[in-house]
């Protein structure tokens, strides 16, 4: 037989491959070592044998074979090797009987038994590293409660690495006897997964994979318990079709994130906001904007109820919020939540690398902390005489060509009207790369709204913004009622990075209005 690559089935699954042979008239050859089996079939008893799977030959293929044993088309040999890849020629081939297969699945559980050869301290050393869950990838089934009863209780197998027996799966003549009661040398697993690794799969699963699950195990239940004694925050999403992608995140995206900025959720599941569902982002449609009061009319009274603790009868939670929308609903998404200690925004980053802690909205290891100055405010144009109405320029991840404005902002070579610019001094999509990023602009765009404001005594903002989802919202949480100005947001046109800026929104102290049919929704509580 050549070495084939075939499939490795659990027992229901062997069962059903024996029922499909033993219809079709074939000849089954079952090739059985200490632990696990596989299956050969061929037209006569001689060969040749064709090899169809391997697995474990558990209650339910037992039960099929007894019952086809009579047909004296089943055929069972033994061998030290792993039997798919046997070398059946050389084997001694017999009918398969009831009593063969009743004692093979005897001596069998012995070399995969439960508890192997571990003491009740390995066995404690064992679970508690394990948190008493499976630590199988992707498993992590509770071994202290059965799933069905609730009831409490040990339903865990602890599995030897290197077998305990040297004829077990892994088994080795020197180490199965030296490592049989070490630590190190288990994993604790669930029924299934224990069956996986020893009967169904035992090939594919070496000693090397497994030792390298348990390290993996063993990391990801420190961190997971190590992130208890961290704050707990509500974590939700601000998240919208943006260029005809629908940005997605999940639960354990978020905790990642969490865990790297020293934080835990006390939500199960993340809270969306904002979700204007598959409607596609251009917000120079007044159907985008229809779909998005919509929104607005279920989110925004929620949201301020949570934030007031009207519904939960507490303070303002500590929010970690996960923003990546058009810009406009970024900057009313910031105006909503507020400029109030205990939000915590998290940026999404490009080609994060993956890893334990490392998804695109984790903060990245090792920048350096933004320096003083990094946000700089210049005036484009001073006040004069008595002007209500002003520009503001944010230029983080581009730089704003005046020419792309609004006319009402700039025509003719000049500004219209008295202007700042928020800008740095080399604008890029990786601008924002440290939590203190946000808070160094917030200082700015501060310091800018009391100039326009306080200052200039400007009633209406025309507002520009080319910066990160983060830097974005942030200048939204800067718009509080306090702030008396009305803000005309813009976004450009489509048609490439020279499009021109128009109107979508206009967000005042008390409600904010789509500019296409004037519809508006009130903030106030």
């Amino acid at each position: 037989m050549t070495s084939l690559h075939i499939s490795a089935l659990p027992d229901i699954e062997l069962a059903q491959e024996i029922k499909k042979l033993v219809s079709s008239g074939e000849h089954i050859l079952i090739v059985a070592n200490k632990f696990t089996v596989a299956l050969l079939h061929g037209t006569t008893p001689n060969g040749p044998w064709l090899r169809s799977c391997v697995g474990e030959l558990g209650d339910t293929a037992a039960k099929t074979v007894k019952a086809h044993v009579k047909s004296n088309k089943i055929w069972w040999t033994s061998t030290l090797e792993y039997p798919a890849t046997a070398n059946v020629s050389t084997l001694q081939i017999v009918y398969a009987t009831s009593s063969l297969i009743k004692n093979w699945m005897k001596e069998s559980d012995k070399v995969t038994s439960r508890e192997g050869h571990a003491t009740t301290g390995t066995k404690k050393a064992v679970a508690y590293l394990a948190a008493y869950r499976c630590q199988f990838p992707g498993c992590g089934k509770d071994l202290g409660m059965h799933a069905a009863t609730q009831k409490h209780g040990t339903f865990s197998y602890f599995a030897h690495i290197v077998a305990a027996s040297a004829d077990g799966p892994r088994g080795d003549a020197t180490l199965s006897k030296l490592l049989a009661d070490d630590p190190d040398n288990f994993l604790l697993l669930c029924d299934e997964c224990h069956r996986l690794i020893d009967k169904v799969d035992s090939k594919k699963y070496t000693v090397e994979i497994l030792h390298e699950i348990r390290q993996q195990s063993i990391a990801e239940v420190k961190l997971l318990l190590d992130n208890l004694k961290y704050p707990a925050v509500d974590a939700w999403t601000i998240l919208g079709n943006v260029t005809g992608q629908m940005p997605q995140i999940s639960n354990r995206d978020a905790d990642e994130a969490l865990w790297n900025a020293k934080l835990r959720s006390s939500n199960a599941q993340i809270e969306s906001y904002f979700r204007n569902g598959g409607q596609h982002h251009n917000p120079h449609e007044a159907s985008y904007w229809s779909a998005v009061f919509r929104t607005l009319q279920y989110d925004v009274p929620q949201i301020q109820a949570k934030l007031n603790g009207i519904r939960v009868e507490a303070a303002r939670p500590a929010l970690a919020v996960f923003p990546l929308h058009g810009t406009s609903m970024l900057i009313l998404a910031g105006r909503v939540l507020g400029d109030m200690p205990g939000t915590y925004l998290f940026q999404p980053h490009r080609n994060k690398v993956g890893g334990l802690t490392e998804t695109r909205w984790t903060w990245p290891a090792g920048v350096a902390e933004p320096a003083a100055d990094k946000y700089q405010l210049r005036i484009l144009n001073e006040k004069i005489s008595d002007y209500k109405e002003a520009t503001l320029l944010v230029s983080l991840t581009f730089r704003l060509e005046p020419e792309r404005l609004a006319e009402i902002s700039f025509s003719d070579g000049k500004y219209n009207l008295p202007a700042l610019e928020i800008y740095v001094d080399l604008p890029s999509s990786e601008v924002i790369r440290h939590p203190k990023d946000l808070m160094r602009l917030g200082a700015v765009v501060d310091n800018a709204l009391r100039i326009l404001q306080d200052d200039w005594g400007i009633e209406k903002v025309h507002l520009y913004v080319g910066a990160p989802s983060t830097a974005t919202m942030t200048i939204g949480q800067k718009m509080q009622a306090r702030h008396q100005a009305t803000f005309v947001c813009y976004e450009a046109l489509t048609g490439g990075s020279n499009s021109k800026f128009k109107a979508t929104i206009q967000i005042s102290s008390s409600e904010v209005q789509e500019l296409f049919t004037s519809r508006a929704f009130s903030l106030q509580t």
